[in-house]
């Protein structure tokens, strides 16, 4: 089997950044952002560098999101424009994979 990159999605889009990831600022990530990883074995988020926890949104079909430190990530006015990277680690044939996806985070200031 192939490893297959996982696929950083936002819910909304903003015609300033048409490419980014959005999210708004003072809500949880997780209710903006997701990382889809297929088959993966590991799966590590991180925010401008920082670590975010991850838990199992859709075990079914390993759909994964994030979640702060076992609760929540709030978006913050500081996070805007930080790449949001999402880590998958898989093992096929014996070997492990790193693959990884990385987009900016553009922050709105209101709710859509």
């Amino acid at each position: 089997m192939v490893a297959v990159p996982p696929i950083l999605s936002s819910t909304n889009t903003v015609p300033e950044c048409p490419d980014c990831l959005v999210a708004v600022r003072g809500e949880r990530l997780v209710a903006n952002v997701t990382c889809k990883a297929f088959d993966a074995k590991r799966v590590n988020i991180t925010v401008g560098g920082k670590n975010v926890n991850v838990h199992t949104l859709t075990p079914a079909v390993n759909i994964f999101t994030s979640v702060d430190f076992g609760s929540n990530y709030t978006v913050t006015e500081e996070d805007h424009m930080v790449n949001v990277t999402c880590r998958v680690g898989y093992n096929h044939n014996g070997s492990d994979d790193v693959i990884e996806t990385t987009n900016k985070l553009y922050v709105a200031g209101t709710s859509f």
